[in-house]
């Protein structure tokens, strides 16, 4: 069995952790800012104190620590640990975007070409069943070619709230422009099911809700506000969804005290009202594409829904091919006959419908030898980063159409 380090113990360093730890692997060392997550490094994983490190450069000065390095750090700091873990031999799982610029994209799809390392982006959308039973149907043929595909990414207003006006995500310079942050997984599923790369772009979006002076606001602080109904009440949300609290481990003694406590304190930027913060991602995007093979494809980014979830439409020559993944169900026509019901509901494990685990099985099959290439590897994986660049070009140009 192999081993693997993790720079970035975050939510998503400590799910793919947990992931690899069912299956074998063993966690050899953490590199992280925020001391608060080491408590987890020694609980869960036995960790020395000597492996536990809270700077990338006293990480990579230890030398190489394990056989797979996990990046999981924020969206900005992905090249630097990617480029360097390469170089000293590691081989790279990747967390979404890439990178947050066509240039370091382009270093570090150059370096694993010159260091020979794998570095496998966790496009975990690719290996849902859901979107892999689509590809198998569009692949057998029975329905012609895809002619249009639309994609809807509902992101939901609660979940909206909590990672692009309050969260990580919320603001360009920390972090990187919405459409790249959020939905690199499904134009990477577009490029995906079409089977081709896409050759222009149009894109129109906005900012139009979540703004200071909307006359929706209160106080600054939800814990300071009457506004008790208000659906972006923190503390009304962070105690109904305790797993959505920022913190590395919740207690489960005393939990709803502590929440309280997290959540009544101006320190916390989950506190605050939303608008109150310092966000400027856009709350609404469209995007028309051009693929080479002829096919086109429309995608639609909203927060303005109540769950959280996808939907896809696959127009074919001969038939048409529905999802919705709340339902956990395909609708599958061929023209001319039945519709037909396919029901995934027990693939379903995760709000990636399952393709969270699946990305790690893929790992272990590749870190194990028992197969040689991930489809989500980084080459792979730029025809989704060269979209959403194209796209944001063409969106802060009014819609005008931009080639890929």
């Amino acid at each position: 069995m192999f081993t693997y380090a993790v720079i970035g113990f975050g939510a998503r360093g400590r799910k793919y952790s947990a992931f690899l730890k069912e299956r074998g692997a063993k966690l050899t060392a953490v590199c992280d800012c925020d001391e608060a997550v080491f408590s987890v490094a020694r609980k869960d994983y036995g960790l020395e104190e000597r492996r536990l490190f809270v700077s990338a450069e006293e990480f990579f000065a230890a030398g190489k620590l394990a056989d797979l390095l996990i990046v999981s750090t924020t969206d900005r700091a992905h090249t630097a640990p990617a480029v360097q873990g390469m170089r000293l031999g590691y081989d790279i799982l990747l967390e979404k975007p890439i990178a947050t610029s066509r240039e370091e994209c382009e270093l570090i799809e150059r370096t694993a070409q010159q260091t020979r390392r794998r570095v496998i982006v966790c496009h975990v959308l690719r290996y849902s069943p859901f979107f892999r039973k689509i590809r198998e149907l569009i692949g057998s043929g029975a329905f012609g070619r895809v002619v249009t595909i639309n994609h809807t990414e509902n992101v939901g207003y609660w979940h909206f709230a909590h990672s692009f006006v309050r969260g990580n995500w919320r603001n360009e310079s920390e972090s990187t422009f919405m459409l790249l942050a959020k939905c690199c997984h499904d134009l990477d599923i577009l490029v995906y099911l079409i089977g081709a790369d896409c050759s222009s772009v149009s894109s129109m979006g906005a900012l139009s809700w979540f703004y200071p002076g909307n006359p929706e606001k209160g106080a600054d602080f939800c814990f300071e506000c009457g506004k008790k109904d208000c659906p972006y009440n923190a503390e009304k949300f962070y105690l109904a969804n305790p797993l959505w609290v920022k913190v590395p481990a919740l207690p489960q003694a005393g939990r709803e005290e502590f929440i309280r406590n997290w959540i009544n304190r101006r320190e916390n930027p989950y506190a605050r009202c939303v608008y109150a913060c310092d966000n400027d991602v856009v709350d609404h995007q469209i995007v028309d594409m051009q693929f080479e093979n002829g096919a086109t494809a429309h995608l639609t980014l909203t927060a303005f829904t109540k769950d959280f979830y996808r939907n896809v439409k696959v127009c074919m020559e001969k038939g048409v091919i529905e999802g919705d993944m709340r339902d956990k169900t395909l609708r599958v026509c061929h023209f001319g006959q039945e519709e037909e019901i396919v029901d995934l509901s027990g693939s379903f494990s995760d709000a990636h419908g399952g393709g969270d685990a699946r990305l790690i099985d893929d790992v272990c099959e590749i870190m194990e030898g028992r197969k040689a290439f991930s489809e989500t590897s980084v080459s792979a994986s730029m025809q989704s980063h060269k979209i959403a660049f194209a796209a944001e070009e063409s969106r802060k140009s009014g819609g005008e159409l931009k080639k890929v």
